[in-house]
């Protein structure tokens, strides 16, 4: 590839002052994407279509625009031809309008620690108009509760509103825990909104570091069962990355997914896959795609595409799927890096849960905005099998642990990644030297040896 010596050197090149910013990583708010329960069918206008959990003012109505990412369905001058997701070209999504007015709408949300919440979203115009939108944090239930911080302004100019990338905002405010929340968004005629999000820092699954989630982690209390060793260690050595490719392969996404459990499940604990994105690996996306743009400009956005499939069961020691099909899709999950725009790590759902002795697809599809194209097809996508396998200790193992997470290809097993219970009924080596002591009269206290006199 003619490119393929200047694509080293800049993904070798970390730039100087690049600020990596993530989208949640468990999001506090439900439907924030207009997702929950869409429209079935027809483009464009559903007025009056419900966006509950979210509660609009009286007057004028919701309005959930159903679109196919600019496929087929291409109004000239009403709003964008896609959602906030940049989700490829052909899927149905939606995002949410006003019909015919300036309206406001709230959902609610009990913060589960106290922390600095993060919360925003995406914003587009309608018609090729101004618009102008107000988003804020209240206490309590409502419209009219105390303002946390303040109200945030804002403005989009006029445009080619089928066009123009989605405007993301982010503001914070400090909340407390088990205090009820609104958030509040009210726009005018000429605004559309999508993508809503709340995370706190310091509630575990919601911190904003340099990580994404394919699903959220927090399960409310502490988890029982880890990984025994980092991961790292059960996986093959990774093969070199193709320098003609987006930096992202089999290798590096089963170095960055890992099972976290559910509590108090036991060894027959249901659990869900984090990713949690290196420093490095942004860097190299973000490299990757100021490249690929500065060679050609219309390409401004690399999107992958994460899905989790429900194949079939698999008890301890069944062999990887090989038929036909990739089963259920449970969870869907988009990672965008954008020339301009912070990347966006994406809203996930907290409800998917994988269950153990099951196979499960884990599928990525990486691609440009608008159906641009510049690296082989080759490149497009990976995917790999897991299973988090339990049965008798002895079936597993000699050890401690409770079973293995199974990583799989192909058909072909790649790693068993040993998993433990993070407590233990067994008493430690410390309790257990004690009470030796208390029943040797041969040591003290501190379990030294004395020499007794006999009288």
């Amino acid at each position: 590839m003619k490119y393929k010596f200047s694509l080293v050197k800049a993904l070798g090149t970390l730039s100087v002052g690049l600020i990596l910013v993530t989208n949640l990583q468990a999001n506090q708010l439900s439907n924030g994407d207009f997702e929950s329960h869409p429209p079935s069918s027809g483009w464009g206008n559903h007025i009056g279509y419900s966006i509950s959990p979210w509660v609009i003012a009286g007057g004028s109505k919701s309005n959930v625009i159903r679109v196919d990412q600019g496929q087929s369905y291409k109004p000239t001058r009403q709003g964008p031809h896609r959602d906030a997701s940049n989700a490829p070209k052909g899927k149905t999504r939606h995002y949410l309008d006003i019909a015919n007015g300036s309206n406001q709408f709230y959902q609610i949300f009990k913060s589960r620690c106290s922390g600095t919440a993060t919360f925003g979203g995406y914003f587009s115009t309608r018609g090729n108009g101004r618009g102008n939108a107000q988003v804020t944090l209240r206490n309590g239930s409502g419209f009219n509760g105390s303002i946390v911080g303040q109200t945030n302004q804002i403005s989009l100019p006029r445009g080619s509103s089928a066009t123009d990338p989605w405007k993301r905002v982010v503001y914070t405010g400090a909340v407390q825990a088990g205090q009820v929340y609104s958030f509040v968004v009210a726009m005018d005629n000429n605004m559309n909104f999508d993508e809503a999000f709340v995370s706190v820092d310091g509630c575990k699954g919601d911190e904003h570091d340099d990580n994404g989630g394919i699903g959220g982690t927090d399960w409310g209390k502490p988890i029982d069962l880890i990984i025994e060793k980092p991961i790292e260690v059960y996986l093959p050595k990774p093969q070199k990355l193709d320098n003609c490719c987006a930096p992202i392969n089999k290798d590096v996404i089963m170095r960055q997914l890992t099972p976290v459990f559910q509590p108090n499940g036991g060894s027959n604990a249901n659990y869900r896959l984090n990713f949690s994105a290196t420093p490095q690996f942004n860097n190299q996306m973000q490299n990757y795609l100021n490249y690929v743009h500065s060679m050609k400009n219309p390409i401004n956005a690399l999107i992958t595409t994460w899905r989790v499939y429900d194949k079939a069961p698999g008890g301890l020691g069944s062999p990887a799927p090989t038929s036909a099909g990739w089963g259920t899709k449970i969870e869907e999950f988009f990672t965008t890096f954008h020339i301009t725009n912070p990347i966006n790590h994406g809203n996930t759902s907290n409800s998917y849960q994988m269950k153990p002795n099951h196979w499960y697809h884990v599928g990525t599809g990486t691609y440009f905005n608008d159906g641009h194209s510049f690296f082989p097809k080759k490149c497009a996508e990976s995917d790999y099998w897991v299973n988090w396998q339990v049965g008798t200790k002895s079936a597993i193992s000699k050890s401690s642990s409770n079973g293995n997470f199974i990583i799989a290809q192909g058909g072909k097993i790649i790693s068993k990644i040993s998993v433990k219970s993070q407590t233990s009924s067994r008493p430690t080596k410390k309790r257990f030297d004690e009470a030796k002591i208390k029943r040797n009269k041969n040591f003290n206290r501190k379990g030294v040896r004395v020499k007794r006199t006999k009288f």
